[in-house]
């Protein structure tokens, strides 16, 4: 089965971006990232498989994503090689978030990996967390601590005003 060229384009269009964000979550790089983006829409093009609901779609993509994540990290290549946001490399064309203008988004990327990784899936994606420990590959409970503690150093690294929006509005 293989899709039109107007299909194509519309789940280029659809998922090209969250999986941009989610690979530059994971790899912390934007190169990285576009990489990863190319290789699950390669997979989501020539996977014969069509979805009956787009949130199933979701949770194909992103699981695919995060394994082609957890695949570069691990490669023996990307052990050996230095980043080109490490050398101080022009930004390529695709539009990232600027960790600058955001200092919550700053803080976010200098969390510990699984914290980031299941703080970005919860409040950036907006997933569950059952969904979550899915993507990760872990049990829910696992996810909730990650969560937790991913917080608790959130607040810290932004001298306690994160969190005390959702404080205001219980009160």
């Amino acid at each position: 089965m293989t899709y039109s060229r107007r299909e194509a384009e519309a789940l280029v269009e659809r998922w090209a971006d969250t999986v941009l964000r989610v690979g530059y979550t994971w790899t912390g790089s934007s190169q990285d990232a576009q990489d990863v983006c190319q290789t699950v829409l390669l997979k989501l093009l020539t996977d014969p498989r069509r979805f009956p609901e787009e949130r199933q779609e979701k949770a194909w993509v992103l699981r695919v994503t995060v394994n082609c994540c957890k695949d570069l990290k691990k490669s023996a290549w990307a052990r050996r090689r230095v980043s080109l946001d490490a050398l101080g490399a022009a930004e390529a064309a695709a539009v990232l978030p600027d960790l600058e203008e955001s200092p919550v988004l700053r803080a976010v990327q200098a969390l510990p990996e699984k914290y980031r990784q299941a703080v970005y899936l919860r409040y950036y994606e907006e997933y569950e967390l059952e969904e979550i420990a899915a993507v990760m590959g872990c049990r829910t409970a696992q996810v909730s601590t990650w969560l937790y503690r991913g917080k608790a150093r959130l607040r810290t690294m932004l001298g306690g005003m994160y969190g005390t929006e959702q404080k205001c509005l219980s009160e």
